[in-house]
């Protein structure tokens, strides 16, 4: 992925625009909220992603783009909100696997952006930032220390996703867990006030997501740069649910269907938020890894022939991507039985003997 010029250009002189309503009667800080709105980034359904991706969910059903036009009326404008379409809009960062992952800005290209924002104008709040995870990234808390750790990054809030497919050995249908060293390793920068963690699992496994992310509200706390602590109440936790493609990654999902092609999911979000008057840590160190023990009561697939097959083999099957997964377990045993048939019987043919030609 190229990256972008974000050097913005210095105009030596500019007219003050006087004349203008919008610079001599509206004061900065209406006319920073009106740019920012018309600055605003958006999904372009235009290049809408991939259904049968990773990454295609709510909100992220298309690249993001921004119209910059009027950045181009006139150079006082452009001094003044150039910077807008890269500190308003949600950041996504990915510390995942290169095929989980649309293209990104890198962090070395981000911090190139944060550094000249800082020096044209000083501190200014990123806004949102949003991060997807795989558990093998995220536990050792590296990656994401990297992230925190920029200079002049100022996020007012961080949401952190766990999707069901960043889960180790979900394509085994293991118990759910998360290790918590991470926990214990990053400083969230002084300037957020509100970090949430989504939870997601499938519908069937949403007693697991629950249990885990109760877990994690009621043991797990974050800590500020500047000292502050950042603790979760119960009663802001929220479930949201969503439909998605059963076809991730060339391979369709038939054990956790819930109807041909589709996944239901239930995501269970958990918000920490300052807690200005405390003093000290709310909770004994390091944070507990959060699992689910070894009782629980964990709902079986309802189909178990298999977990899953390929979007290749339905292919070469000549079966409809649709059709319900009994249906489409039994016509691929059924072409297998068909094409082992016809390698046994070329193999049949290439052993027997070849008549002798009758001589006169």
């Amino acid at each position: 992925m190229a990256e972008p010029d974000t050097h913005p250009p210095k105009f030596t002189t500019y007219l003050d625009q006087n004349q203008s309503l919008l610079f001599s009667i509206l004061p900065p800080e209406i006319r920073r909220e009106i740019f920012a709105y018309a600055l605003a980034a958006f999904e372009d359904t235009s290049r809408p992603y991939s259904k049968d991706t990773y990454w295609t969910r709510p909100g992220y059903g298309a690249p993001y783009r921004t119209y910059t036009e009027l950045l181009r009326t006139c150079k006082q404008v452009y001094q003044e909100a150039w910077f807008m379409p890269f500190t308003y809009t949600e950041h996504s960062f990915y510390l995942t696997q290169q095929d989980r992952a649309p293209g990104q800005l890198s962090l070395t290209a981000f911090q190139k952006c944060l550094d000249l924002i800082h020096q044209t104008h000083g501190k200014i709040k990123a806004g949102r930032i949003r991060i997807f995870a795989q558990l093998w990234a995220l536990e050792d808390g590296h990656r994401m220390k990297e992230l925190l750790d920029m200079k002049h990054f100022y996020p007012k809030i961080i949401t952190l996703t766990i999707r069901y497919t960043d889960f180790w050995w979900w394509e085994d249908n293991q118990p759910l867990y998360i290790d918590a060293r991470w926990v214990d390793r990053i400083y969230l920068p002084e300037s957020v006030t509100r970090f949430s963690m989504d939870f997601e699992s499938i519908e069937r496994r949403r007693g697991e997501v629950n249990y885990i992310a109760n877990e994690a509200a009621e043991k797990w706390f974050f800590r500020r740069k500047d000292g502050k602590f950042l603790t979760a109440d119960k009663a802001d936790m929220f479930v949201s649910r969503w439909t998605g493609s059963s076809i991730l990654n060339g391979q369709r999902w038939l054990r956790d269907e819930v109807r041909p092609g589709q996944l239901d999911y239930d995501v269970v979000t958990v918000v920490w938020r300052v807690s200005p008057g405390l003093a000290e840590a709310p909770l004994p160190m390091p944070c507990p890894k959060v699992a689910i023990p070894r009782d629980f009561q964990r709902p079986a697939p309802s189909f178990t022939l298999g977990a899953s097959v390929t979007v290749l083999q339905l292919q070469r099957a000549n079966i409809a991507l649709d059709t319900p997964a009994e249906e489409t377990w039994a016509a691929l045993e059924a072409h297998q039985r068909v094409m082992q048939e016809a390698a046994r019987e070329r193999r049949r043919r290439r052993r027997a003997p070849r008549a002798r030609p009758i001589e006169d």
